[in-house]
Formats: C-alpha cells, sequence, structure tokens
C-alpha cells in the first residue's frame, strides 16, 4: 500500500506526530463519525491515540507498513 489513498492524499506518519497535533479521519472508523477533525493525545505509557465513543483510538492500530497511519491525515 502506497503512503496515500485512492484519491491519492497523503496519509499522517506516526513518526511525525506529537501529542497536541491536529489529523482528521475518513469514513472507515466505526467510533470516529467520517471526517472529523481531532488532537492526538498521549496516554499515560507514551503510546498516541486519539479520542472517540469507545474512549481511546490508539494510532498505531492503523499502521501499514512501519510509518504510515492509513485512515488518518495531517489536518
Amino acid at each position: 500500500m502506497s503512503g496515500a489513498d485512492k484519491n491519492g492524499r497523503a496519509y499522517a506518519h506516526l513518526s511525525s506526530l506529537k501529542a497536541g497535533d491536529r489529523v482528521e479521519v475518513d469514513g472507515d472508523f466505526t467510533c470516529i463519525p467520517a471526517g472529523s477533525t481531532l488532537t492526538v493525545e498521549v496516554d499515560p505509557t507514551g503510546e498516541l491515540f486519539i479520542p472517540c465513543t469507545s474512549g481511546m483510538h490508539f494510532l498505531d492500530g492503523q499502521l501499514c507498513g512501519e510509518d504510515t497511519l492509513v485512515g488518518v491525515y495531517p489536518a
């Protein structure tokens, strides 16, 4: 998979994100409305997440390859 969606929009990269950054998500999240723009947060163990209806959606769960976050875009 490339680092962009089928329309050519580049996905965010985990290595470039930190707490306080803003990201936008696509429509493939069951716990977050499509097109939502959210602030990246960090849990006590240092893992990055975005808030969702279940509490926390950890960004490493969106990894494709080593660094590309599928469905997550820089805002």
